[in-house]
């Protein structure tokens, strides 16, 4: 299990650090599906003990990234691809749904937030355009006020971040998704909370055309 250097950051806890950074390698690499987690490999990078390494995998393991089993010790989740239509389908009613709730609700700040993680869309970096695609999404979910629905599409978000992670660095993805986010910023502006579903759900959907279609253009792997 290769791990890379921790990036310097301020946590609250060896909890909070351990499971940033744990999240941070399995959504943005280097770890991999299927492979495995020794607690005491990364407490020892992360240069804390292995308490707070072993409580940062089980809330990992509740979000679904991490699962332990008896005799194969723990690993990070496989991906499975075959779900990330399905995964991507109830992304979309829920996003929408969260979209059209809160599009009248949205404060002065709530758009100067938006419009403000929107600008920063013009990096060509995959990673931070996915995190920057995360961020801009969970503005408006946290202010639906909904916890189930946030903790809900939190969990899609974590299942396909992973999934997604390769796609922002193409060209064609990234500036067809930067145009449906600001038809989203646009009905935000507006208030108007049925326009907003609509580019919310469009976003979702050919998000996976568009992966999709990457997916298949990569050349079968050797037998």
């Amino acid at each position: 299990m290769p791990l890379p250097e921790p990036q310097p950051a301020r946590f609250v806890n060896a909890q909070g650090l351990a499971y940033a950074t744990v999240r941070d390698w399995i959504l943005h690499g280097p770890l991999r599906p299927g492979e495995s987690l020794r607690d005491t490999d990364i407490a020892e990078r992360l240069g804390i003990s292995r308490t707070p390494v072993r409580e940062a995998l089980i809330r990992l393991a509740q979000d679904g990234l991490v699962e332990s089993a008896r005799g194969r010790g723990t690993r990070v989740t496989d991906l499975k691809i075959e779900q990330a239509p399905h995964l991507f389908e109830v992304g979309a009613v829920l996003d929408a749904y969260a979209a059209e709730v809160v599009a009248p609700r949205l404060t002065a700040d709530d758009l100067r937030r938006l419009r403000e993680v929107l600008k920063t869309m013009d990096t060509r970096e995959p990673r931070a355009l996915a995190e920057i695609d995360r961020d801009f999404h969970l503005i408006y979910y946290q202010r639906t006020g909904n916890e189930v629905l946030v903790e809900m599409l939190g969990q899609v978000t974590n299942d396909l971040m992973r999934i997604e992670r390769h796609a922002w660095g193409n060209d064609d993805i990234w500036a067809t998704a930067c145009d449906e986010h600001r038809q989203l910023m646009t009905a935000f502006e507006r208030g108007d909370g049925k326009a907003a579903a609509a580019a919310a759900m469009e976003n979702w959907r050919r998000s996976w055309d568009r992966i999709d279609k990457l997916l298949s253009s990569y050349p079968p792997a050797s037998a």
